[in-house]
C-alpha cells in the first residue's frame, strides 16, 4: 500500500503514455510517413519499428547541450530515424508528425480517473514538450488540469533534476507533499529514486522493472489509481 503520510497536495503526472495513447499515436504518424515514402501501405512492423526508433533519437536528442525546443527535436530525430531507413523526411513528414502528436486521445479510463482524484487534489501534468504541442492533448484529456510544465517552461528535459523542482516551485509544493505517477523508468522513476519523491508506475507495456528504480506501488492503468491515492480515514478529511 502506497504510503500517505504525509498527505499529497498535489499529485503530478507524466502525459504520453501514462495518461494518453503515446505509442499508438506514433505508430499512426509513422505509418502515415511510410505510406507516402513507400507508396504502399506500410506494414505494422515497419511503422512500429520507425515510430521506436524515433522515440530512441528523440530521447537521445532531449539530453545534449545546448536545450533545444521539442519542435526542433523531434525534427532532427525524424530525419536522422528516416534517413537510417533511405528515406529523406520533409516539411510534410514533420507537420505530420506535429499534426498528429498535437491532439493524442486520453487512455480510456484516465477522464474518470482524473476527475475523482481532483475532487480531493490539485492535478499537475510534468512532461517532456512544449507549450503549444502539449495544450490540444491536455484539452482532449476533458479533465482540467491545474498545474501543466514543460520541458520548455524549464529549459530541462527530465530526468534532469531541474524540471521537476521547476515544477514544485511554480506550484509552491516540496517533493514531500506530491506523488508521480508515470509510465516512463528512464524518464520518471529514475528522478523519483534520486529525488525521494514518491511514486506509482503505470505498466502498461509489460514492461520489466529496472532494479535501482522501484516505485511505491505499480498498476496496468489509472483505474484503481483513486482507490491507492485517496483514503478513506478521517485524517484525510478533517485535512482539507
Amino acid at each position: 500500500m502506497l504510503e500517505l503520510d504525509p498527505l499529497p497536495q498535489v499529485i503530478t503526472f507524466d502525459c504520453y503514455g501514462t495518461l494518453v495513447q503515446w505509442h499508438q499515436a506514433m505508430r499512426q504518424a509513422a505509418g502515415a510517413i511510410l505510406n507516402k515514402h513507400l507508396g504502399a501501405i506500410a506494414t505494422q512492423e515497419q511503422a512500429t519499428g520507425l515510430a521506436d526508433r524515433l522515440r530512441g533519437i528523440a530521447m537521445e536528442h532531449q539530453q545534449r547541450s545546448p536545450f533545444r525546443e521539442y519542435e526542433a527535436v523531434l525534427k532532427a530525430s525524424l530525419n536522422e530515424a528516416l534517413s537510417e531507413n533511405g528515406h529523406e523526411a520533409t516539411a510534410q513528414d514533420l507537420d505530420t508528425l506535429l499534426a498528429t502528436l498535437g491532439r493524442i486521445a486520453p487512455h480510456p479510463e484516465v477522464p474518470a480517473a482524473l476527475s475523482r482524484l481532483r475532487e480531493h487534489y490539485r492535478i499537475a501534468i510534468i512532461s517532456n514538450t512544449s507549450d503549444k504541442l502539449i495544450a490540444g492533448t491536455v484539452n482532449a484529456i476533458g479533465t482540467p488540469v491545474d498545474f501543466v510544465v514543460t520541458a520548455q517552461q524549464a529549459q530541462a528535459y527530465k530526468p534532469d533534476h531541474r524540471l521537476f523542482l521547476h515544477a514544485y516551485s511554480l506550484m509552491g509544493i516540496t517533493k514531500e507533499e506530491t506523488i508521480h505517477v508515470a509510465m516512463g523508468q528512464f524518464s520518471d522513476l529514475k528522478v523519483c529514486h534520486e529525488l525521494g519523491i514518491r511514486s506509482v508506475w503505470i505498466d502498461r507495456e509489460g514492461e520489466p522493472l529496472h532494479a535501482a528504480w522501484q516505485p511505491d506501488a505499480v498498476l496496468k492503468d489509472l483505474s484503481r489509481l483513486p482507490e491507492l491515492l485517496i483514503p478513506s480515514s478521517s485524517k484525510f478529511d478533517s485535512g482539507r
